[in-house]
């Protein structure tokens, strides 16, 4: 089994489910993206990069606020989908490991509910930093965990919140992803809570960072 058949399995929906966050993406409302965009849209500029494209969706709406929009997968059958829906953009396959663009090309990458699922994470910012310009941005949105968070998961959910065959195979806090940035050559400069449980405790987080 290669790295690829993971993906591929999440991508045909064949994999097992027990939490709401292990299901194959749906379409996205335009309140999700709404939330998005309103955080990301100061950083967006000039040529982006959507790692982790997926079936193309978001891709798709975010080519409105930027020069020029290109997107990447592991997944065949996710690159596949995306040519197919979304002719007119720009689709590539990730092979290797390698993002199939040269460096310093990049003014922003975004990788929106993508760093949660990535085996290895380390490898995969020294590339989004290789192809970044220096001062680009990159634009994360990911899972966060709290100590109070934690605890809760801890009494009532711990069985199926790291549930063995769970896609998400990555857990962040605020402080640990700033860290985590800031030794692979990025500041992160915004943070906001990616919506919330009872106004408080984050169902995720909004990242945006500069390459230094």
């Amino acid at each position: 089994m290669t790295e690829e058949d993971f993906y591929n399995r999440y991508w045909q929906d064949k994999h097992i489910k027990v939490n709401s966050f292990d299901f194959c993406p749906g379409e996205w409302t335009k309140e999700n993206f709404n939330y998005h965009i309103n955080f990301f849209k100061p950083f967006i500029k000039g040529n982006l990069l959507d790692f982790g494209c997926g079936n193309g969706q978001v891709m798709s709406l975010i080519s409105n606020y930027c020069d020029s929009c290109y997107g990447v997968d592991i997944s065949r059958l996710a690159v596949e989908s995306a040519k197919k829906r979304f002719p007119e953009l720009n689709f590539r396959l990730l092979d290797s490991g390698k993002i199939p663009y040269e460096s310093d090309y990049f003014d922003t990458v975004c990788a929106i509910d993508v760093l949660e699922h990535i085996l290895d994470t380390e490898t995969v910012l020294e590339e989004l930093g290789r192809i970044l310009k220096p001062g680009g941005f990159l634009l994360i949105a990911t899972n966060e965990l709290t100590r109070l968070k934690t605890i809760l998961i801890a009494l009532f959910h711990l069985d199926n919140y790291f549930y063995p065959a769970s896609p998400h195979i990555r857990h962040f806090t605020r402080k640990n992803l700033a860290d985590f940035l800031h030794r692979k050559g990025f500041e992160a400069i915004a943070y906001q809570k990616n919506r919330t449980y009872f106004g408080f405790i984050p169902k995720g987080q909004v990242i945006a960072a500069k390459k230094k």
